[in-house]
């Protein structure tokens, strides 16, 4: 009611939230004025929920306080190729495309420890550098520094190669490979 005290009714409720990466649960009646949902949040930070009356747009939706939401435990790497960015709760982890790289020219790419939503996490495992092209000029394995890693990489012959990020120290954790860029 109107002073926040719990009476029977059996509208359809929504959640929504400032997660844009969240699945939300599918709107429910409640029962007896209550319903307990489900919320799978995905990304790391601040978010807030927001609950609806579908059956009556006249009630007042309410919207929590901030939450804080915590990355998950360390699940795999994570490899940026220059024109990527790092996209933490999204199906693939990442935005934009890798720009083409001149052949026998060194580019930077970033290694990241992250979970199973793409959330960065800390991290001090070493990672080694590959690429399809046998050619590359590769640097040596490194530790991750609170969970990230910036390498230089010289993806030698003219076509297309991919470049791989392997733990090094932990071999259970999943490794991560660039999509084909171009080399020029």
């Amino acid at each position: 009611d109107a002073n926040w005290n719990p009476v029977s009714a059996t509208d359809t409720v929504a959640l929504s939230t400032s997660d844009t990466n969240a699945v939300p649960p599918a709107p429910a009646a409640l029962v007896a004025g209550t319903k307990t949902f489900a919320l799978i949040l995905k990304t790391a930070g601040s978010t807030t929920v927001t609950g609806t009356d579908q059956t009556n747009g006249a009630m007042t939706a309410n919207t929590s306080p901030a939450t804080t939401v915590n990355g998950g435990a360390f699940a795999k790497l994570q490899i940026l190729l220059p024109g990527e960015t790092a996209a933490p709760g999204t199906a693939t982890g990442k935005t934009g495309a890798p720009s083409a790289q001149t052949a026998g020219s060194s580019f930077n790419v970033t290694v990241n420890a992250v979970d199973a939503n793409w959330n960065p996490v800390s991290s001090t495992d070493t990672v080694g550098i590959t690429s399809s092209d046998v050619n590359a000029a590769l640097p040596g394995n490194a530790a991750l520094v609170t969970g990230t890693k910036v390498f230089a990489v010289t993806a030698k012959t003219a076509g297309t190669a991919t470049v791989t990020s392997t733990d090094i120290t932990n071999g259970a954790m999943t490794a991560n490979t660039t999509p084909a860029t171009t080399i020029n």
